[in-house]
């Protein structure tokens, strides 16, 4: 099952790189303020021993996030070209739709696309497992997307730039997955705390045996603005620091009560990601209810074994 592209105008979003495997140079930006210089405030989430992380908390509930990667990409380079998924259901794992087709040109691609998917932090401080950190590697093909376009491996209308993966076994009942829900743009105010979690590229330290998956990488950030795109999308803006792999990376927070909501993920970053600022923000995809209706009806029509 896969939407088809609509025809409307191509949206632009000049200055963004996109996170996931493929290089991408950056265009003139929508915005001129110099740069000021942050730091890194991304840190590590160690999903078995809540005592190794900052406040003590609980990390669980990311478990569900694990790399990603087109199959067809030889297995020595997955490492590199990985970005991040998250499971949504027992065997469904959703990610950005670039992250996947890495084509120069990408319109209403087919799907059955073959990928890869790895999964669960590894016990101890042996970085061993099914990809140098995480436990399970499982394989699957994509069975919906959005109309997202890609031209010039740049995404145009990056709203729908998400994919649906149906993996041909199911995951480990340990590992629970992540619910997304479609949330009010008005409930997600200016200076809403919201967080980001995966697989930066650029913390991936390499060992003897290869590069580490067995950190997860979380950033807290700030809501700058919702853009609304249409009734069937949307993006949102925050001061998230991310960078190249955490494409598909779950966008969570606490609303309305409720813990860990997950309301968007990863699509974009300008300049480097890490030097974000209320003027050069960050750009996450909006979870909308047609978004959310259309991801679980792909997601009935192939349930899991």
């Amino acid at each position: 099952m896969t939407k088809k592209c609509r025809s409307r105008p191509f949206l632009v979003l000049a200055g963004l790189l996109l996170l996931g495997p493929m290089a991408a140079g950056s265009t003139p930006g929508l915005w001129h303020a110099p740069q000021t210089l942050q730091k890194d405030h991304r840190f590590v989430i160690d999903r078995l021993v809540s005592g190794n992380n900052p406040k003590h908390e609980d990390g669980s509930f990311l478990d569900a996030v694990g790399a990603v990667w087109p199959a067809d990409l030889h297995a020595a380079a997955a490492a590199h070209s990985a970005a991040t998924g998250f499971l949504i259901g027992r065997c469904h794992v959703l990610t950005n739709m670039h992250v996947l087709y890495t084509d120069d040109l990408v319109v209403d691609p087919p799907v059955g696309l073959p990928v890869a998917f790895a999964v669960g932090q590894t016990e101890g401080a042996a970085n061993r497992g099914a990809l140098r950190g995480l436990r399970y590697l499982l394989h699957g093909v994509v069975i919906a997307h959005g109309d997202a376009i890609i031209l010039d491996r740049r995404v145009h209308s990056p709203e729908g730039d998400w994919a649906l993966i149906r993996l041909s076994t199911n995951v480990d009942d340990r590992i629970a997955p992540m619910a997304i829900a479609a949330v009010d743009g008005a409930r997600l105010p200016n200076d809403a705390e919201l967080s980001i979690a995966g697989f930066p590229s650029d913390h991936r330290a390499r060992r003897a045996d290869g590069l580490n998956f067995k950190d997860l990488w979380e950033s807290t950030g700030r809501v700058v603005r919702v853009i609304p795109l249409g009734a069937a999308g949307a993006l949102i803006e925050t001061t998230n620091q991310v960078t190249r792999g955490n494409s598909g990376s779950p966008l969570f927070g606490d609303i309305d009560g409720q813990r860990h909501v997950v309301v968007g993920m990863a699509q974009s970053i300008r300049g480097n990601g890490i030097d974000v600022s209320e003027r050069t923000p960050n750009v996450q995809v909006l979870f909308t209810p047609e978004m959310v209706a259309t991801i679980q009806t792909a997601q009935a029509s192939a349930p899991c074994p």
